[in-house]
């Protein structure tokens, strides 16, 4: 924008104008024309000085928005507030005169002084003989100046208001009567308000109020009085509240210019002058761009982008038309035609600031382009043609001003990626305002690209320009005085010289021109790489430096063209992508620029360059004739140069591929390896390698060393055995073949080497190394840029054949350790054993090693849980986890017993042995077995547990007895007898015999004793698989003292020792009984069958009914009858018992059927007897027990009797 006048690109704002807070020293006052003949605005008081005034100056300047972005959002303070610009003056100001002076009066014919028109026009009028525009002329940047640098929207006046002192309100009432005055006088409707700055508040000063109302009075304005404020949030807020309150006035300025210049426009053209001024007058069509453009403006200036950008649109195609238009009636070799095209290009580029403030980005885009085509064709049909440097000059400004209106309106969708995320996607265009269907889909240059584009678009043109220059004929490139008036005629009907230089200056023969192509050209290259790489476009910037290298190489600039080109060489992306063409051209023009410069500081480039461009001659850019081992020999360099180059960072002419013979091996087997180094390219010069550097694993290399051989250079695939690798004291293996790589020659070297550490080897790292008496260069490629050779290459017959390998990762080998000889036994190991168990594992170690072997042998038993199971090595458990192995002969075998706790749970374990151990030839080599078995183990039994109670026979202890005192030795309480049942299941498959059952106490809770009857069975017994046996025990519990109320609870277990035929040795089992709790306090009664019954057929059944409680109870029995049996004894009673005592209950039943005699003589049956106890206050009847034997419950819980002479049935 900077060749076009300022007034015409700037964005307009309503001129505020701030009298009476100082002058701010970087704003510089306008002249104006014919300023003295303005209207005066002076005032008496003295300028606000204080520290609050500069406060308040700070806060109106923030709503300056002059810098502010070309958006609506870059606006501060409420939504919406529109735009200012600020600006300071002293207390005088002088206004520009709105009508030109009358001219003098001029004697006529007959010496009367000629008649003239009394209408005055604006000075800066085509009607006005003053104006820059008579009589012809179009428009003038002075007439933007005057609306936004000197006449102002707002004109605000500033006072000191003294709180106590009121002798200075008539002082101030005169001057803001006087402004007002001097504004009214003017005859510009500028709107104007005073602020009174007070020391105190109206709380402070109430009188202050009267005085304020009678200055309004007086001055008939409106007045804003600011109290004394020291916040800058609230002066802020009360800055904005002014001229939030203003801002309708300032809006109607502007509205009432806008309508007076529409009803100027409607009245039509003005009649033409006199003729005495001689020219023409200007066109109706002129005219009505003039108005037009006005009422964009002011239009702008109220920021109505939408009134602006048509008022615009309008005077641009009043310019273009046909019929009558300016550029159609205005001579294109006139002034005035240039000065008509520098006006519709401002109106153009207000058209598209117009639209970007609107949000229009992609009808923006579209303006710019029909704009540059209808400019086209006009200079096509009414200028100098397309063809010139003139109209490339204009391409390039056009697309400049493009990139700046971008930059300065700060698209939100069109950010850089340094504002933005990192992770985020940086968008390059705006996309469409609308969402469009797919048949109206725009074409890419319709959519709004960021300034980079758009630089680049100046950038070509700049180019096309300076070709244009170039190929001027050489007359043309001469000054005026050196060159016939013919020629001198002939350029200016041929060249456009629109804001641009002459032919002869533009690109003269002798010396530079006053433009200078080539700084412009890099100027805006880089402006435009900057943009394209802050939006991380790094393949357009880095196609943008290759082309301006280009440039100035054309031009002789080989060292900024060096600089560009080295900078772009080290960091493009090309190489990396395979972008080879481009690429190949970069470095091709590199090398050109480092041989013309031939600098030593860049000679370490030569090498270098000349690897990559071997590794591109495929692509015809380098010529055969280069020989890297030679590059530098006519460069004067005193030291060697040391280059160390990657595949990330450069390319190799030398392809390289590995395979490993085997996918694994073990310590002390030969290694063999094949390393294939091609070279696929065509040209003539062989790459002279000196050394090939392998990196496999962590910490073993080998190198190859370069040696001269016989073999035939144009053989196309050689299979080299590398000498015998031998190790350095640093531990390289070393060994030797022929390195040199003729052109499209592929060499494979067979390599061998041996490990004695067992480790995964891979390659992971090459080096090429090629070293000359001025230069190493070492090119380094990282794993993955070494290919996996898939074929194994040997010699049949002095021919060259492969085999497939296979495997798949070919770079990698397992070496594992050398695989131990030593067998390890388990004889008589079972698929699974029982908990609690002691186990003898027998264990045999057999030598088949060669020689004498030491080591230890370790066994480690580990549960689900991580839970370690208990291991012995010997016969007892005094022996070691560890059992040391000396002196193992060959062919020899050792016995060892491992002795295992089984575990008290059952459970599944990992018994590991794990055997270390070392030969007497290498005691530095450990060998290792490790033998893993699952073993389960398993409970031997299930046990169920019944808990019943039986009859104490022995007395009652009497509570009338108080000569003794129950204690732990001695208890008073009453007895009670209990029946603990087992039933005792074997789980296994394995016949079982069990040597003793005990039931162990363990704890008595309840103040109470437990004794158990008989505690141990000793009886041996044999239990079969899956068969059960019922041992039963009897306990008596009593209370310490007769007093004691409290439940009773026993923790029992029972511990079973048995064997079984496979370990004879004896196990023991404890198996927990679950906690009984045995109430005291309830009465409870028990049945019972008499052992002595003298008659055949009859029993005697006695019920026990027992009252422990200390409470008198009365029951109820009923005996029901029975068709099995009739009963001698009370059918019903009642039944009284006092506390702590006990009562025999006895019924003789008579059998009504004979009793069925077996084998053996005798027989039996059970009978149901059915005897009702009620508790009589309570209304429960007392369930009753079994209190001995031949007494049972059966399923639905009753009692039943066992009648008869043989045992009880099971």
């Amino acid at each position: 924008m900077e060749a076009y006048p300022a007034d015409y690109v700037q964005h307009n704002l309503p001129l505020v104008l701030l009298s009476g807070l100082g002058q701010r020293g970087d704003q510089n006052q306008p002249s104006s024309k014919r300023q003295e003949s303005g209207a005066r605005i002076s005032t008496e008081s003295p300028e606000c000085q204080s520290e609050r005034a500069k406060q308040l100056l700070e806060e109106f300047v923030a709503l300056d928005g002059s810098q502010s972005a070309w958006n609506p959002t870059a606006l501060p303070g409420p939504p919406n507030n529109i735009r200012w610009k600020i600006k300071t003056i002293g207390r005088s100001y002088t206004l520009p005169a709105r009508k030109a002076a009358p001219s003098a009066q001029t004697a006529g014919a007959d010496g009367k002084p000629a008649s003239r028109s009394s209408e005055l026009h604006s000075p800066l009028s085509p009607l006005s003989p003053g104006s820059p525009l008579f009589p012809d002329g179009l428009f003038t940047p002075a007439w933007f100046s005057k609306h936004q640098d000197l006449v102002p929207a707002l004109f605000l006046s500033f006072f000191d208001l003294d709180g106590e002192d009121a002798s200075r309100d008539e002082q101030l009432k005169a001057d803001i009567n006087s402004t007002r005055t001097a504004l009214t006088r003017s005859g510009y409707k500028t709107r104007f308000a005073a602020v009174l700055l007070g020391q105190k508040s109206i709380l402070q000063a109430p009188e202050q109020e009267e005085r304020l109302a009678a200055i309004k009075r007086a001055t008939g304005l409106q007045v804003f009085f600011m109290p004394p404020i020291s916040a800058k949030a609230e002066m802020a807020t009360f800055v904005q509240g002014i001229m939030a309150t203003l801002q309708p006035s300032c809006i109607e300025y502007y509205r009432e210019l806008t309508k007076h210049a529409r009803r100027k426009k409607a009245r039509g053209a003005p009649p033409p002058q006199s003729s005495q001024h001689g020219g023409a007058a200007p066109s109706a069509s002129a005219w009505s761009v003039r108005y037009e453009l006005k009422q964009g403006v002011f239009e702008e200036f109220t920021q109505s982008m939408v009134a602006a950008e048509r008022h615009y649109a309008t005077a641009i195609e009043e310019l273009f038309s046909s019929e009558g238009g300016v550029f159609e009636t205005t001579a294109s070799w006139s002034p005035r035609w240039d000065e008509a095209r520098l006006l519709c290009d401002a109106l153009a580029l207000r058209v598209v600031r117009c639209q970007l403030w609107l949000g229009q980005t992609t009808g923006a885009a579209q303006s710019w382009i029909n704009y540059k085509f209808r400019m086209k064709d006009l200079i096509d049909r009414r200028g100098k043609g397309s063809l010139t440097y003139g109209w490339s000059a204009w391409e390039g400004r056009w697309a400049e001003i493009m990139a700046q209106i971008v930059q300065l309106a700060d698209v939100p969708s069109l950010k850089a990626a340094k504002d933005a995320d990192e992770g985020t996607a940086v968008q390059v265009y705006a996309f469409p305002e609308k969402p469009l269907a797919p048949s109206d889909r725009l074409p890419p240059f319709n959519l709004l690209h960021h300034s980079g584009y758009w630089l680049r678009l100046l950038a070509g043109s700049v180019r096309t320009r300076w070709e244009r220059a170039l190929a001027m004929p050489e007359d043309d490139r001469v000054s005026p005085g050196q060159s016939p008036a013919s020629k001198v005629a002939n350029r200016a009907v041929t060249y456009d010289t629109y804001l641009v230089p002459e032919p002869h200056e533009e690109s003269p023969l002798s010396g530079e021109g006053i433009y200078d192509h080539a700084v412009e050209l890099e100027k805006a290259t880089v402006r435009a790489v900057e943009a394209f790489e802050s939006r991380r476009q790094v393949r357009m910037s880095e196609q943008l430096r290759l082309a301006l290298a280009e440039d100035l190489v054309r031009v002789g600039r080989h060292s900024d063209a060096l600089t560009i080109l080295v900078q772009l060489w080290e960091l493009t992306t090309w190489r990396e992508d395979e972008w080879l063409a481009p690429f190949g051209k970069l470095v091709r023009l590199l090398s050109d620029c480092v041989h013309r410069e031939k600098s030593i500081k860049h000679a370490h480039l030569v090498p270098a360059l000349h690897w990559e461009l071997f590794a591109l001659q495929n692509y015809e850019m380098v010529p055969e004739s280069h020989d890297l081992a030679s590059c530098l020999d006519d460069w004067a360099v005193e030291d060697s140069i040391v280059l160390e180059l990657n595949d990330k960072e450069r390319l190799s002419p030398v392809a390289a591929s590995f395979v490993f013979e085997d996918l694994q091996s073990h310590v002390g087997e030969l290694l063999r390896c094949q390393l294939t180094l091609a070279r696929n390219t065509p040209a003539t010069t062989s790459i002279p390698l000196s050394r090939v550097e392998l990196k496999i694993g962590t910490a073993r290399s080998i190198t190859i060393e370069h040696e001269t051989s016989d073999g035939s250079q144009e053989t196309p695939t050689v299979l080299a055995k590398v000498s015998q690798l031998k190790e350095s004291t640093d531990g390289v293996l070393g060994g030797s073949a022929d390195l040199v790589l003729h052109p499209a020659q592929r060499k494979i070297y067979d390599i061998s080497f041996m490990l004695r550490e067992a480790e995964t080897l891979r390659l992971t790292e090459l080096t090429l190394v090629v070293e000359t008496e001025k230069f190493e260069l070492s090119h380094r490629l990282e794993d993955d840029s070494i290919h996996l050779a898939s074929r194994w290459h040997v010699l049949k017959n002095k021919q060259l054949d492969s085999i497939p390998v296979p495997h798949m990762d070919t770079k990698s080998i397992n070496v594992r350790p050398k695989p131990p000889k030593i067998q390890v036994l388990m004889h008589g190991i079972r698929k699974q054993y029982y908990t609690d168990e002691k186990i003898r594992l027998p264990i045999e170690l057999i030598n088949e090693e060669a020689e004498v072997a030491n080591g230890t042998i370790s066994a480690i038993g580990l549960g689900p849980a991580g839970e370690a199971v208990e291991m012995f090595w010997g016969s007892d458990e005094k022996g070691d986890s560890i059992r040391q192995i000396s002196s193992l002969a060959s062919s020899a075998s050792d016995q060892v017993v491992l002795l295992i706790n089984a575990p008290p749970e059952a459970m599944s374990c990992t018994l590991t042995l794990d055997l270390q151990y070392t030969l007497q030839s290498g005691p530095e080599s450990v060998l290792s077995k490790t033998l893993t078995v699952e073993v389960d183990f398993i409970n031997p039994f299930e046990a169920i547990f019944t808990f019943a109670p039986r009859l104490y026979r022995e007395p009652w202890p009497s509570c009338f007895d108080s000569s003794t005192l129950g204690t732990a030795e001695s208890p008073d309480g009453i007895p009670q007898l209990w029946n603990l049942g087992t039933q005792i299941t074997s789980l296994i498959e394995d016949s079982l015999t069990i040597n003793r059952l005990e039931l162990k106490v363990h704890d008595v809770l309840g103040d109470s004793s437990c004794h158990i009857t008989d505690p141990s069975i000793t009886k041996q017994t044999y239990l079969p698989p899956q068969d059960r046996i019922t041992p039963s025990f009897e306990l008596t519990t009593q209370k310490f003292s007769l007093d004691d109320r409290r439940a009773t609870a026993l923790d029992l277990s029972l511990i079973i020792t048995w064997s079984h035929p496979t370990n004879p040795t004896p196990a023991t089992t404890t198996i927990a009984v679950p906690r009984l709790s045995i109430p005291t306090s309830e009465p409870r009664v028990l049945c019972s069958v008499s052992d002595h019954e003298p008659t055949l057929g009859a029993v005697t059944v006695q019920y026990h009914l027992e009252n422990p409680s200390t409470h008198f109870l009365t029951f109820a029995l009923t005996m029901e009858a029975s068709e099995d049996f009739a009963f001698s004894g009370p059918k019903y009673r009642t039944l009284s018992l006092a506390p702590l005592s006990r009562h025999q209950a006895d019924y003789r039943l008579f059998l009504h059927r004979e009793i069925e005699q077996g084998e053996d003589g005798k027989g039996g049956f059970w009978i149901r007897p059915v005897l009702q106890v009620l508790d009589s206050y309570y209304q429960k009847n007392l369930r009753i027990q079994p209190g001995g034997e031949r007494v049972r419950l059966d399923e639905k819980r009753e009692v039943m009797v066992w009648v008869g002479e043989s045992e009880v049935p099971k």
